[in-house]
């Protein structure tokens, strides 16, 4: 159920596409029956080498090839934030391992939540494998949809790993949103997660390749499942730049999706330049502090 919208609106039916084959992805309308076919330009294996990908975008602009060949009809006005986002690479089939620790992101808001479902496999790779958005909803809905996709992604007993935006220490109309989240035993990571230090993280995660037995490419260290159709149309494109001024324009819901896929990526790396060097610059400080004490104390002696 990735994207419910307000007064019981039927939730996107995208949620539930799969993927038979490399660049085809199939989903049905539970509303009309139709069974939808989305077949992209790898579904060609010819296609597939970067090599032909180079030579078809010559002389196209890059929002038309993203139109017209990466079918990214949410494309906004401006530049994507995050263009090295590939979709012929990143957009695949991620199965959910019962056993391994479910990775949850979450933004809040009054307009947009988002909790993004992920997990690592051994190989290091970063696979989102499922979205709840929900417009204008509430944390406790947030909370009680988050935990119900939860018990339908991995069962019951589940060991989870949460991490959300920094601000949700401060205080809102229930009380802090940590202390919302405690209440339902869920210990939100609020590490990292503001300006460009962020961005630049998932920007590197989005360059990494890893090596895969069996496979002749190198893989992507994120990947995306079909199952999250509004993560990826925000990768796409979605999520852009204003024409103007050049500053992420914040449009919901992929700004938000966005901002849940950076509060979990940030923490899983457990580093943030930007708070280190804080931290660095702190602890130089209190050296600096000790050492004539420790003199002195010396002296007294």
């Amino acid at each position: 159920m990735p994207f419910l919208g307000a007064r019981g609106a039927a939730p996107d039916p995208r949620g539930q596409a799969s993927q038979p084959i490399p660049g085809v992805t199939e989903w049905r309308c539970p509303r009309n029956g139709v069974h939808v076919v989305e077949v992209h330009y790898t579904a060609d294996p010819a296609k597939r080498d970067p090599a032909w990908k180079r030579e078809a975008m010559r002389g196209m602009p890059p929002r038309g090839w993203q139109r017209e060949m990466e079918i990214a009809f949410d494309l906004a006005a401006g530049e994507p934030v995050l263009p090295e986002y590939v979709p012929a690479e990143m957009r695949r089939p991620f199965p959910v391992n019962a056993n391994a620790r479910l990775l949850r992101g979450w933004d809040f808001g009054q307009v947009c939540p988002v909790t993004l479902f992920a997990q690592l496999d051994i190989h290091g790779r970063l696979g989102f494998v499922a979205e709840l958005v929900l417009e204008h909803s509430n944390l406790t809905t947030q909370i009680e949809a988050t935990k119900a996709l939860t018990l339908e992604l991995v069962g019951s007993g589940s060991n989870c790993f949460d991490a959300g935006d920094p601000e949700a220490l401060h205080e809102m109309e229930l009380g802090s949103i940590r202390a919302m989240l405690l209440k339902h035993g869920i210990v939100l990571h609020t590490f990292g997660g503001r300006g460009d230090p962020s961005y630049n993280a998932l920007r590197d995660r989005l360059l990494r390749r890893v090596r895969i037995p069996g496979e002749d490419l190198p893989s992507p260290a994120l990947i995306v499942d079909p199952r999250c159709p509004i993560l990826h149309s925000a990768f796409s494109g979605g999520f852009a730049r204003h024409p103007k001024t050049g500053k992420p324009m914040p449009v919901h819901p992929y700004k938000d999706a966005v901002d849940a896929a950076r509060y979990l990526n940030d923490n899983l790396q457990g580093s943030a330049s930007e708070w280190m060097l804080k931290l660095q610059q702190i602890a130089r400080a209190d050296c600096a502090w000790m050492v004539p004490l420790v003199g002195a104390a010396c002296l007294l002696r």
